[in-house]
């Protein structure tokens, strides 16, 4: 028997864009920013960059929905590929393929509640870029086929 399943939680990096492929299918990458259970002797919580790519209907769905910043809950599987390069060098990637999605939070917009002390910084490339305070997250009916709110 063997068991290939992955949940995270945590916030998307920059804003997902949907790419449309040859054969019609739906394809999202985007990078989710998930932080330790510690903190480092400098006193910050380390962070680490995971890449996850989301198929055909839920690729749809997350780049209508999904800004950056967003609180997300991935479940998937993880998966190793490779290809060649233009170069001829083998390049091997390992991602999650992500086969659930639930929204937790968005990021601020106006006239939603504010939730007090909630601040999130996200670091990319050895610079922090802060996001803005974080609201509840409230489901639309689109969501309700695909997205469950009660998974906490």
């Amino acid at each position: 028997m063997s068991l290939n399943k992955v949940f995270l939680i945590g916030r998307t990096t920059k804003d997902v864009k949907k790419t449309q492929l040859p054969s019609g299918s739906s394809v999202v990458h985007f990078t989710l920013a998930v932080d330790r259970n510690y903190i480092d002797k400098d006193g910050k919580r380390p962070t680490d960059f995971i890449d996850v790519t989301a198929w055909d209907k839920l690729a749809e769905i997350l780049e209508q929905y999904v800004p950056k910043g967003m609180l997300v809950a991935v479940e998937g599987r993880l998966q190793t590929r490779k290809y060649q390069n233009s170069s001829g060098k083998t390049v091997y990637v390992t991602e999650v393929i992500a086969e659930d999605i639930h929204l937790l939070l968005r990021p601020r917009t106006e006239g939603l509640k504010e939730i007090s002390d909630t601040e999130n910084r996200v670091e990319t490339a050895g610079k922090e870029t802060e996001t803005s305070e974080f609201d509840e997250f409230s489901f639309d009916e689109d969501f309700e086929s695909i997205f469950d709110e009660d998974i906490f």
